[in-house]
C-alpha cells in the first residue's frame, strides 16, 4: 500500500485550530476569578491537544523539503526545487552554505552569495557612509579583529603595566537571534526567473537593515534585546551635550567632535547621524553670522565629516562617532523557511530568515550625543 501524501493545508489548519483553542482555554482560566487551575476535563483536553500539536509539528518537520545551496552550481537547481515546492504547496527550508557565503566574487552573475546579500545592506546601513565593519559567515565564539595597535610604554623594572585600551572581553561577540519575515506576493514570484536572487538581494536586506539601523542608532535597548544594543545606549555623561536655539551651531558640532577625538580615538570613519529634517535645517544655517557657507556643505559634510541620516534618530538630536569601534557580525549559514500558508489570504508567501547577529562596542568613548536643551537658556554644556 502506498503511503498517503502529507496534506500541508490540513495540517496548518489543524495547528491553527489547536493553538486557537489552547489560547481560548488560557484566557478563560485567567478571567475566571473563582479558580486558579483547569478542571479535570479541561486538563485532559489540554494534554490531548498538546500531544496532537507535537505530533503534527513533528510530521510537518519530517515532510519539510530541504534545499541546500553549497556551491554556485547549485543555484539553478535550487530555483527549480523552490518553484516545485511552491507549486505543490510545500513548506521548505532553504540553506545557503558557508562555502557559497565565502565566494564573494565569481563568473556566474546569477549565483547568490553572502556578499550579494550583504551588499544591499551597505546601501541602507551606516556602512555606506563610514566604515562600521560587518563580518559574515562567522563561527563559534568569534573574536572581533583589533582595530588599533596597543600603546607600548617605558617602565622601570618591576613597575606594573597599565591596561590596554580595549579590554579583551569586548573583543568577544555575543550573538542573539533576530528573525525576519518578509511576505512576497505570488505575482512578484511569477514575474522573476530567479527567486533566490529576488528574495535574498531585494527583500531580506531591507528588513535586516531596518532592524540593524534601529539597534545601531537607538539610545535605549531595542525591545527583546539582551546583548544587542548599539553604541549610543551607554554614552558617558561627558559625551552627552546639549544646545540651545532652533539648531546647533557649528561650534556645538565641532565640540562634539572634539569630545570624541580628545579621548585618543583614531580620526577614521567619523560620521554625524541625524534626521533628514535636522540636516535640511543645517543646510540652510550659515556657519557664522554673515558667512555664505552653510554648516552642512554642498558635499553633505560638516567640516569634512560625512553626515548620515536615519529616521531612528530623535528629531533635533545629533549622534557622532567613529563607527569602526562598533563592529557587527552575522554568524553561521543563512537559513530561510519558506511558508506558503500563513499569508495565503493575501496571495503571498512568507520568507522567514533567522540570523545570529552581534554588535560590539569596543570603545564607548568613541561616541557622543548632542541634543536640544529642555530650556532656552545657556549654550553647549557637558551633562
Amino acid at each position: 500500500m502506498s503511503k498517503e501524501k502529507f496534506n500541508w493545508r490540513e495540517a496548518y489548519e489543524r495547528v491553527s485550530e489547536i493553538k486557537g483553542r489552547l489560547k481560548e482555554m488560557a484566557e478563560t482560566l485567567e478571567n475566571d476569578k473563582e479558580r486558579e487551575a483547569f478542571t479535570e476535563a479541561e486538563e485532559g483536553e489540554r494534554r490531548q491537544l498538546c500531544r496532537e500539536l507535537d505530533i503534527l509539528e513533528m510530521k510537518m518537520k519530517a515532510n519539510q523539503a530541504a534545499i541546500n545551496v553549497q556551491s554556485r552550481d547549485d543555484v539553478a537547481e535550487a530555483n527549480r526545487q523552490m518553484r516545485e515546492c511552491l507549486s505543490e504547496g510545500k513548506r521548505f527550508e532553504l540553506r545557503i552554505g558557508r562555502a557559497v557565503s565565502e565566494s564573494f566574487h565569481g563568473n556566474n552573475p546569477a549565483a547568490v552569495t553572502m556578499g550579494d546579500i550583504v551588499e544591499p545592506l551597505f546601501n541602507r546601513l551606516i556602512l555606506s557612509a563610514i566604515g562600521s565593519p560587518l563580518l559574515t559567515g562567522l563561527r563559534g565564539n568569534y573574536q572581533w579583529p583589533v582595530v588599533e595597535t596597543f600603546a607600548a610604554t617605558i617602565n622601570d623594572e618591576g613597575v606594573e603595566l597599565g591596561d590596554t585600551k580595549i579590554p579583551l572581553s569586548k573583543l568577544i561577540a555575543k550573538p542573539e537571534r533576530i528573525g525576519l519575515a518578509v511576505p512576497v506576493t505570488r505575482e512578484a514570484l511569477n514575474e522573476t526567473d530567479d527567486l533566490l536572487q529576488l528574495v535574498c538581494t531585494q527583500y531580506m536586506p531591507v528588513a535586516a537593515a531596518d532592524l540593524m539601523n534601529k539597534i545601531m542608532f537607538s539610545t535605549t535597548k531595542v525591545s527583546g534585546a539582551t546583548n544587542l544594543f548599539g553604541p549610543f545606549v551607554n554614552v558617558a555623561a561627558a559625551n552627552k551635550r546639549t544646545y540651545s536655539g532652533d539648531a546647533p551651531t557649528v561650534a556645538d558640532l565641532l565640540q562634539l567632535k572634539g569630545a570624541v577625538l580628545g579621548k585618543n580615538i583614531q580620526p577614521e570613519g567619523l560620521c554625524y547621524v541625524m534626521t533628514e529634517t535636522t540636516k535640511a535645517l543645517l543646510e540652510g544655517t550659515p556657519k557664522w553670522a554673515g558667512s555664505n557657507l552653510a554648516i552642512v556643505g554642498d558635499d553633505g559634510k560638516i567640516n569634512g565629516v560625512p553626515v548620515f541620516c536615519s529616521s531612528y534618530v530623535a528629531e533635533g538630536t545629533v549622534l557622532f562617532g567613529a563607527f569602526k569601534y562598533a563592529p557587527q557580525g552575522i554568524f553561521g549559514d543563512m537559513v530561510f523557511i519558506v511558508d506558503p500558508y500563513t499569508q495565503a489570504r493575501k496571495n503571498a508567501i512568507d520568507f522567514v530568515l533567522n540570523i545570529d547577529y552581534a554588535i560590539s562596542v569596543l570603545r564607548q568613548e568613541a561616541f557622543a550625543i548632542l541634543s536640544k536643551a529642555a530650556s532656552s537658556g545657556g549654550g553647549t554644556t557637558g551633562k
